[in-house]
């Protein structure tokens, strides 16, 4: 099965700044996009895109990098 958002290497900082921000509480991670914007100065946009990846892929993530 194909995914929406499949893993994207390129995005790898932005996986772990996802894992930060959901390890600090500091907000459901369905409102991360503006945290994640903030935090490396990118579009919201693409946030929300890297956010929907991040969430559909948690578990493979999780695997490869030991969260």
């Amino acid at each position: 099965m194909s995914k929406q958002y499949p893993i994207n290497p390129e995005w790898e900082i932005y996986y772990y700044g996802l894992e930060a921000i959901r390890c600090t509480g500091i907000c459901n991670m369905w409102g991360a996009a503006p945290y994640l914007a903030d935090l490396y100065s990118i579009d919201e946009t693409l946030a929300r895109e890297i956010l929907l990846s991040w969430i559909e892929n948690y578990d493979e993530l999780n695997k490869k990098y030991g969260w």
